[in-house]
């Protein structure tokens, strides 16, 4: 009898020891998609936020990458460099400080992804978001110390860049601590456009049945005017077409508010301001266009578009 007790006792503490194991948090194992990065890259608390977005969108957030993955395109390297006594035009950046990931990406997520919908994202994000601790425009700037005036780089600091299937954002450092209000908003204007433009460069989407009918590309217009009279925001002189406008229609929706589309635009303003105000829409075709392009993207992918510029551009 009491050896069936201590039987009964043992597989009673087995089994508790078993309840107690099967419970905790199963470990994070690697995953290589087709690209062949293998996540996680570590072990810190954010790798399994980083794997989620993964198994969620099919990007991949890196902190650790190549320069061929950042500068990498089918046409060349697209980091800066010194040709002659002139700076190129592209872009430097350096791997973000891994202290400052976790707020990189809630940066990242209230300024750019809160906005799209969980089936908009795994549509039309790249397939890698590079973390960077910096991100820079390089630009050719002058000593005038010298004589003559020598070239010196630029350093433009950026909050994103897009380079060929990827998009590397800024703020893997600890200014991403003290971010202001002005500074989040300018973030978010060039992060969204970025993004987007990343979408219509790697030709994502294309312009509907119903857009493509709405404006007639066989006569060619002769001015700015002319162009906006035929709800045409291509310039006159660049040949329009309807994928070249349905990309400038969602370029203007996350980069100007409502406000200023419907403003009163000054007469010689050919930028997006007033492309709503009779002033611009003689005829009212661009409006009818708007609404397609931003019906659409609501209506396909719950996502509306004009509240990006609306954030871009509010007071």
């Amino acid at each position: 009898m009491k050896r069936y007790l201590i039987n009964a006792i043992s597989l009673l503490l087995l089994a508790v020891i078993w309840s107690g194991c099967s419970k905790k948090e199963a470990p994070l194992l690697p995953t290589e998609g087709n690209e062949g990065y293998t996540l996680p890259q570590g072990n810190h608390d954010y790798d399994t936020r980083i794997l989620n977005y993964y198994k969620k969108y099919g990007t991949y957030f890196l902190y650790q990458f190549s320069e061929k993955d950042a500068y990498w395109t089918p046409t060349g390297y697209k980091n800066a460099i010194k040709q002659g006594q002139y700076w190129s035009d592209g872009f430097e950046m350096k791997a973000a400080d891994q202290a400052f990931i976790n707020q990189q990406l809630d940066l990242f997520e209230s300024q750019c992804l809160n906005f799209y919908s969980e089936k908009f994202l795994k549509a039309f994000l790249p397939s890698k978001i590079l973390l960077c601790s910096e991100v820079d425009s390089i630009y050719n700037d002058f000593d005038f110390s010298t004589s003559p005036a020598t070239v010196v780089k630029g350093l433009r600091s950026v909050a994103a860049w897009y380079n060929y299937n990827n998009l590397l954002i800024n703020y893997g450092n600890a200014k991403v601590l003290t971010i202001t209000p002005e500074e989040k908003k300018l973030y978010l204007a060039k992060v969204n456009l970025n993004l987007i433009n990343s979408i219509t460069e790697a030709k994502k989407t294309s312009p509907t049945t119903a857009f493509s009918g709405s404006a007639n590309y066989t006569i060619a217009p002769t001015s700015d005017a002319d162009a906006y009279a035929k709800g045409m925001l291509t310039a006159y002189y660049n040949g329009p077409t309807a994928t070249s406008d349905w990309y400038l229609y969602i370029q203007a929706m996350v980069s100007f508010s409502e406000d200023n589309l419907n403003r009163l635009p000054d007469s010689w303003d050919t930028s997006f301001t007033g492309i709503l105000n009779p002033a611009k829409d003689s005829n009212g075709i661009i409006k009818r266009r708007y609404d397609l392009v931003r019906n659409y993207f609501k209506e396909n992918y719950n996502v509306d578009l004009q509240l990006i510029g609306n954030a871009a551009q509010a007071n």
